[in-house]
């Protein structure tokens, strides 16, 4: 099962926040869930597997992309 463990106001910090994570070996799933909302910007769910989502925060939180 997929988790949400972050969520991201631009495709560019979604993927960064993926990067993060899949340089820790955290396999990473990028949703889009209001594609050109009003302000012009696109908002991503960040996803992991259920059984990473507590390293996936912790990394999150380090890193400062939280």
């Amino acid at each position: 099962m997929w988790l949400v463990v972050g969520m991201a106001s631009s495709k560019k910090t979604a993927q960064e926040m993926q990067q993060a994570l899949e340089g820790e070996g955290i396999l990473v799933k990028l949703r889009n869930v209001s594609s050109k909302a009003k302000d012009g910007r696109d908002t991503y769910e960040i996803l992991v597997l259920e059984s990473e989502a507590g390293q996936a925060r912790e990394i999150l939180f380090e890193k400062g992309l939280s």
